[in-house]
């Protein structure tokens, strides 16, 4: 009989200690399926940063290489490029550098979560950075 009694007192613990691993559960369910999508979001933003430097970049000062073959970069319309291309895209933080051989872009935005928004995490930071140069002519005849 004091068994029985026993088991009579530890009513309701099982109940308390699953709650407790389904918030693990949770987590780490929304950790998997969120951070395949918050990499693919991230993915997709380096695309824009690598469109944007090589947008920016394919803008040569003419009259230079007009004059004496070189290629430079006019910086003026090689930001306004890459601007222009970044404010189509929408909803971004940006950084555009050019410099006198390069196109610098650094772009972020907030990524949406679906599944860690039950535990109160709605949205992911992610950045990425991209750099180009002008270039011109065809450099190798290879394949």
């Amino acid at each position: 009989m004091n068994v029985v009694r026993r088991l009579h007192g530890d009513e309701g613990q099982v109940l308390v200690m699953v709650a407790l691993m389904m918030v693990g559960v949770v987590s780490v369910v929304g950790l998997v399926s969120d951070g395949g999508l918050v990499f693919a979001q991230r993915r997709d933003l380096q695309n824009v940063a690598d469109a944007a430097a090589a947008a920016g970049a394919m803008q040569i000062d003419e009259a230079a290489y007009r004059s004496t073959g070189e290629v430079v970069l006019d910086e003026q319309l090689a930001r306004d490029a890459a601007v222009l291309y970044l404010d189509a895209e929408g909803d971004l933080d940006y950084v555009v550098s050019v410099l006198s051989d390069r196109v610098e872009v650094a772009v972020s935005r907030q990524a949406t979560t679906g599944f860690l928004r039950v535990i109160g995490i709605n949205e992911v930071e992610v950045s990425a950075s991209a750099s180009a140069e002008p270039r011109y002519g065809v450099e190798s005849a290879g394949p």
